[in-house]
């Protein structure tokens, strides 16, 4: 079925430390983006190619840095160790 009822979608509930994380994230993807521009505009022949490079090694190790710090950033239970 494509049209779903959102009543049926699960609630995603995050505290205020991951809320802070996610933003931090998204204000360092930002920063990545300027620096991969700025760095493309040197050659411009090769624009593409260089953004892409430029881009996408800083942007994947930032996704996995965010998931491994979303996980790690949970509401334990009261009686976990960690």
């Amino acid at each position: 079925m494509i049209l779903r009822d959102d009543n049926d979608v699960p609630k995603i509930s995050m505290n205020g430390r991951q809320k802070l994380f996610i933003l931090a994230l998204d204000f360092v993807i930002i920063v990545e983006l300027c620096v991969a521009m700025a760095s493309a505009t040197a050659s411009p022949d090769t624009f593409t190619p260089a953004f892409m490079k430029t881009f996408f090694t800083l942007f994947i190790p930032t996704i996995l840095a965010g998931f491994y710090g979303f996980r790690r950033l949970r509401d334990r239970p009261q009686g976990a160790r960690g």
